[in-house]
């Protein structure tokens, strides 16, 4: 009986463990936050579309972005269909998958289309 416990002891702590280290790798979400515009950081908006695959993969190349660049710019989304960002897309005329970057001022500066590497996204922002 004790080797039962044993066992059930292991396999507890190693499920545990493994939901503590697959929690620690995901990435954290991106914001939503559209307040965050001209808090003094350049911020990219990106308009999500969840029936788009382009989507899912600008999402993880702005994922590995924000890993190198860190907290120096606001990576910000809009989810498509939103009724919250309704206002925002019709003032910047965005549409599904596109990037809108702006400047440390919350001035919109520039529009890209997805899909943008995380390299492409450093390039953009470091001269911002």
């Amino acid at each position: 009986m004790k080797i039962l416990k044993n066992k059930f002891f292991l396999t507890a702590f190693s499920v545990m463990a493994l939901v503590v280290i697959v929690i620690n790798l995901m990435p954290k979400p991106i914001d939503m936050n559209l307040e965050k515009l001209g808090n003094g950081q350049p911020s990219v908006v990106f308009v999500y579309d969840p029936g788009l695959g382009v989507s899912n993969q600008q999402a993880i190349e702005i994922n590995k972005a924000r890993d190198v660049i860190g907290d120096k710019v606001n990576f910000l989304i809009v989810k498509d269909g939103d009724p919250t960002s309704g206002g925002f897309r019709a003032r910047y005329r965005a549409r599904s998958a596109d990037l809108l970057f702006f400047n440390p001022d919350g001035e919109f500066i520039d529009r890209k289309v997805a899909l943008l590497s995380a390299e492409e996204f450093i390039e953009a922002m470091s001269g911002r």
